[in-house]
């Protein structure tokens, strides 16, 4: 959507949710924050994740297509695919209000449709077969999410007395056991208490050298995040392209992975010499007043830098990281005030990535309601 020069940055549109959330303790970060950050996967794992969950709750607990658990476990749609329009089948791993022993995390809503809005945004589906019978939905890749939401687990409804667990790092469709450990050495019991997903986790986008602006200066992301700085500069609500203005805010998180791993990174140059690495689906501002992911950037384009000056693109490479990265979150909510400055460029937080995944852990973590206030 193209925006005049006169138009308000709060009619921005957000660029997709992210996968891989990982955060660091640092101001008001719930508990969810923390188990994302232990339980830190890249982008490939992430899909795998997805996978296995969605193969384990309908092994497990739909058993087959034809013969489940319950009537309504395997039921048609109504709808049908956009290849060969084969009816669309969908399945309700199990009939718990909390979710007990489900792999998705949602008794209300379909295995497949879970599977499908943690990778892609809403379009039209692809039907496939799998193992055992099971459909398969799919979608195309101009749908795709910026990055992939994976669940994360735990012994107890209530994320702040359950413990955490995890999935067989190997991913094997044949083992649906959750583990104590990371490494998959200790079994969870989990015949009394059962196992639940706790939320879902995303990702994170600076390579640790690059500078956002905090009250004082610039810093690194990776130098803030060590020394869990609550000072970052952001838009002012009221800012628009012509009169640029700025704030100090909280920060609710930084993002941070555990593990190094390769990461596709772009490296953008422009004319007055600035340069702004960042991960290939990190939200960038541009100066015909659009939101882009950092792939999409093209030579001849403009960055908008703080001062509110533009800055030519003369080149964009795509190069690789290996280690981690690194993003940030601040405490408003407001969309223009999640527009920071990084490397002297308007650039958006995590929140623009992470909006997607952040409403569904509002669903998750709101079963933790105890059930006896619930109204009848």
């Amino acid at each position: 959507m193209q925006f005049s020069t006169k138009a308000m940055f709060a009619f921005f549109a957000a660029t997709g949710a992210a996968t891989l959330l990982q955060p660091t303790v640092a101001h008001a970060v719930p508990i969810l924050s923390i188990r994302c950050a232990i339980d830190a996967i890249d982008i490939p794992t992430a899909k795998l994740r997805l996978e296995w969950a969605r193969a384990c709750g309908a092994k497990l607990n739909v058993i087959t297509p034809v013969n489940p658990i319950l009537p309504a476990q395997a039921y048609l749609t109504g709808t049908f695919s956009t290849n060969g329009a084969i009816p669309l089948m969908e399945y309700i791993e199990n009939d718990d209000f909390w979710g007990k022993n489900s792999f998705s995390g949602d008794s209300g809503a379909g295995i497949n449709q879970i599977f499908t809005q943690n990778q892609w945004r809403v379009g039209p589906y692809i039907a496939g077969t799998v193992a055992g019978g099971f459909q398969r939905w799919t979608e195309a890749d101009s749908f795709a999410l910026t990055r992939p939401n994976y669940p994360t687990f735990g012994n107890n409804l209530d994320i702040n007395v359950a413990a955490q667990l995890f999935p067989n790092p190997n991913y094997s469709l044949l083992d649906c056991r959750l583990f104590t450990n990371q490494t998959a050495t200790t079994v969870a019991n989990t015949s009394v208490t059962g196992f639940f997903v706790n939320g879902y986790c995303t990702a994170s986008c600076y390579t640790p050298d690059q500078n956002i602006s905090f009250s004082d200066g610039d810093a690194t992301i990776l130098d803030a995040l060590t020394a869990l700085r609550d000072d970052v500069k952001t838009l002012t609500s009221t800012s628009t392209l012509e009169n640029i203005s700025l704030k100090t805010d909280h920060v609710a998180t930084y993002t941070r992975e555990l593990h190094d791993s390769t990461h596709v990174i772009f490296d953008i140059r422009t004319a007055a010499g600035g340069q702004l690495k960042v991960t290939d689906k990190h939200p960038v501002l541009v100066d015909s007043g659009r939101i882009m992911e950092a792939r999409s950037l093209k030579a001849g384009q403009s960055l908008i830098k703080a001062d509110g000056t533009r800055d030519q693109i003369v080149s964009v490479d795509k190069t690789t990281h290996f280690g981690k990265v690194y993003n940030l979150k601040p405490e408003a909510t407001n969309r223009v005030n999640n527009i920071l400055i990084a490397q002297g460029f308007l650039v958006g937080s995590s929140r623009y990535q992470n909006e997607d995944v952040d409403f569904m852990n509002r669903i998750i973590l709101g079963r933790a309601v105890p059930a006896h206030v619930i109204p009848r």
